[in-house]
């Protein structure tokens, strides 16, 4: 009989850590992290150097969740340094409620180029992913497997946007397809959702390449050195910048959450990178 009350303290106390657990889960979901960071380019232009390129991804706006404030802190930090280039790497819309508040958020980045995600298109095994039917962005310039020219100080700029369901449908054009020679572009960029597609890329591709879906594995096991990542776990890019073959990647950790409302040491982030000159 002594044990029963044992019993009863154990089950409450894991009670009360598993609360604390999801409070703290919801709370980081919204706990944006605003970071700047220096990315070198080989063979950037001396006038490009110092050029900087606001990256956002995956708001996954709709459902609720923290996320959204996540998101909207994140655009009024971009709206306050007024960047050069805005980028969204896509999983803008989870639910099409959103889509207001998308076009509130988008509406305060400068010079803004997106693309669409695999939420987008209700391609994901989330059940509350519903597709929404994006088909302009204005003001900003939606790319769905093309590519745009662009001038900033003097220089020609090459922005490309791949479509998410090229991965799935033979038909429609490979991120390799939409790359150009430097010899018609000073600044290369490539916008796709899935950090996997540098590996298609040839060598030099791309100057710049900008994705996201990984959420930093949105839930993760944090251990003395790194973590463990839950969603993902065998993924080689996962959140950072890495230099590629076919171009310097970077992935963003995202600002939204998908399946469930929580981050656990995957904090959503606004991340402007500082391109510098590399000879």
């Amino acid at each position: 009989m002594a044990t029963l009350p044992r019993v009863r303290a154990a089950l409450s106390g894991l009670g009360a850590l598993a609360a604390g657990g999801l409070a703290w889960g919801w709370f980081e979901a919204g706990w944006v992290r605003l970071r700047t960071l220096e990315v070198p380019l080989p063979g950037l232009p001396p006038e490009l150097d110092g050029l900087r390129v606001a990256h956002l991804s995956d708001f996954h706006l709709g459902p609720p969740s923290r996320g959204a404030v996540a998101a909207g802190r994140a655009a009024a930090w971009v709206q306050e340094r007024r960047p050069d280039l805005t980028a969204l790497s896509g999983d803008l819309l989870t639910r099409p409620s959103g889509e207001p508040l998308l076009r509130d958020l988008v509406a305060r980045l400068p010079n803004c180029y997106a693309i669409l995600g695999n939420h987008d298109f209700a391609i994901s095994r989330d059940p509350g992913a519903r597709r929404s039917y994006l088909n302009e962005l204005a003001p900003a310039t939606l790319l769905s497997d093309n590519g745009v020219f662009t001038e900033l100080r003097g220089r020609r700029i090459y922005l490309a946007g791949s479509d998410p369901r090229s991965r799935f449908v033979r038909s429609r054009p490979r991120a390799r397809e939409l790359a150009v020679g430097r010899d018609q572009a000073e600044l290369r960029i490539l916008l796709c959702h899935y950090p996997l597609q540098v590996d298609t890329l040839p060598p030099g591709a791309f100057d710049l390449v900008l994705a996201g879906h990984m959420h930093d594995g949105q839930i993760c096991i944090p251990f003395p050195g790194g973590k463990l990542r839950l969603a993902h776990m065998a993924a080689p890019y996962n959140a950072g910048v890495y230099r590629t073959p076919g171009g310097v990647l970077h992935v963003s950790p995202g600002l939204g959450t998908t399946f469930v409302p929580f981050r656990f040491a995957a904090r959503p982030e606004a991340t402007e990178l500082t391109l510098r000159s590399l000879p």
